[in-house]
Parts: C-alpha cells; sequence; structure tokens
C-alpha cells in the first residue's frame, strides 16, 4: 500500500472479500491521516480479524469450508456469494431466508442473487417476526423454478443441516442474513438460534458418520 510523501506499507491481512478490502484501505488511509506510525499499522494489519457474522468462518476440520455471513440485501448476497465463488473449488451452497416486516421488494431481488451467485441455494426462515414464515418464502422464490438445486427448507436450523449434508470436499456451505445475531423474531417470542453454533452442530453431527481427513464413511 503507498500512500504520500513515498509511504509503503507491506502487509498481509486475513480479511475476505474485494468489499473488505476496499473498507480495510479506507480505515487505513484514516489511520495514517490521524498520525499513526505506517510501521505500527503495518505490524496490526497482519493481527486484524473481521466483524463477528461477517464471513465469519466455522472450521471444526471439515473437508469443505463452512461461513456465516450478515448478508441481508440483494447486493450483498452477490457480493458475498461472489466472494466465496473465487476460492471455492467445488459447489457453492447457499442458506438464504428474509425478514419479516421489512421491504419485501428485495425478497425475490435476494433469491435471485443467491440463484445466480450459488451452485445450490435453499430458501429457509430468517426472522419471520408477525409474517407468515411460508408466506415470506414464496414471495422470495416467485420466478423461481424449484428443483434439486432451488430448495424450499422453512427450518432454519434443518435447511443449515441440509445445506452440510448436502457438502463434499472442495464445497462451500454459507448461511447467509442473520450473522452475529444469537435469537430468531417470531410474533411473539424471540428464541435462542445462532446461525455459527447450528452451522457447528450440523457439522459435528456429519462427522460423526464420516472421517473428514481420509474420506471415508
Amino acid at each position: 500500500m503507498r500512500g504520500p510523501e513515498g509511504i509503503l506499507i507491506e502487509s498481509e491481512v486475513t480479511l475476505r472479500g474485494r468489499h473488505n478490502l476496499e473498507n480495510y484501505l479506507m480505515a487505513l488511509a484514516f489511520a495514517y491521516d490521524s498520525g499513526i506510525d505506517p510501521l505500527v499499522l503495518a505490524r496490526v494489519s497482519a493481527t486484524l480479524r473481521g466483524a463477528p457474522g461477517r464471513l465469519e468462518r466455522v472450521d471444526l476440520g471439515q473437508e469443505f469450508e463452512a461461513f456465516v455471513d450478515y448478508a441481508h440485501s440483494p447486493e450483498a448476497v452477490e457480493k458475498v456469494l461472489a466472494t466465496l465463488r473465487e476460492s471455492t473449488e467445488g459447489k457453492l451452497i447457499a442458506v438464504l431466508g428474509c425478514g419479516g416486516d421489512r421491504d419485501k421488494s428485495k425478497r425475490p431481488l435476494m433469491a435471485r442473487a443467491s440463484v445466480h451467485g450459488a451452485d445450490i441455494s435453499i430458501f429457509t426462515s430468517d426472522n419471520p417476526r408477525s409474517e407468515d414464515p411460508m408466506a415470506i418464502i414464496d414471495e422470495m422464490t416467485a420466478g423461481v423454478k424449484l428443483g434439486a438445486d432451488k430448495i424450499v427448507e422453512i427450518d432454519r436450523a434443518g435447511a443449515i443441516a441440509r445445506a452440510v449434508a448436502m457438502a463434499e470436499k472442495g464445497d462451500c456451505v454459507v448461511v447467509l442474513g442473520k450473522g452475529h445475531e444469537q435469537g430468531q423474531a417470531f410474533k411473539d417470542r424471540v428464541e435462542p438460534f445462532d446461525d455459527r453454533i447450528e452451522l457447528a452442530k450440523a457439522i459435528e453431527s456429519l462427522a460423526k458418520g464420516r472421517d473428514f481427513r481420509s474420506g471415508k464413511s
């Protein structure tokens, strides 16, 4: 990274995705402009970690990649899937829902972004709030021809487990929409729910019947 007056900062950054890199570069520029030593910036850059729930990796030693991301707009879904596509050798499997009592116009656009960006899309419930979860999914999938690679599973935990069960070596599973949230909001209650925990549970359950390192089942 080159700056004014011949400044050169060399470092490695673990953040994934061009959008995260752009945000990082902007933060770096502000930090330098505020008087922070470039050598300090270089040293600290290598220790940076992404925000919770933003392309957060879930790694239990499985033979495929697994991530959780907060993406809950068409543009965000598109960017996250494009980022993961760059590093995915096999299938890209996306789990996606839309929140209730929010902008309905973006629902089919989010589903379309998933269909275009992922090899397999599993449509599920997010935070339905006062709305019928199935009605939300119906609005999402309007115009989508459901089949083996475009699936509806209304139970979010079940959708995550289904995605993990479909994953093979070299694939990537990403659960979109809730990110760091630790609850699922319904009309009259909020139930404990964390995509990261559910994804880990599904991977652990799969591991009982599969030896990831040897590829044997």
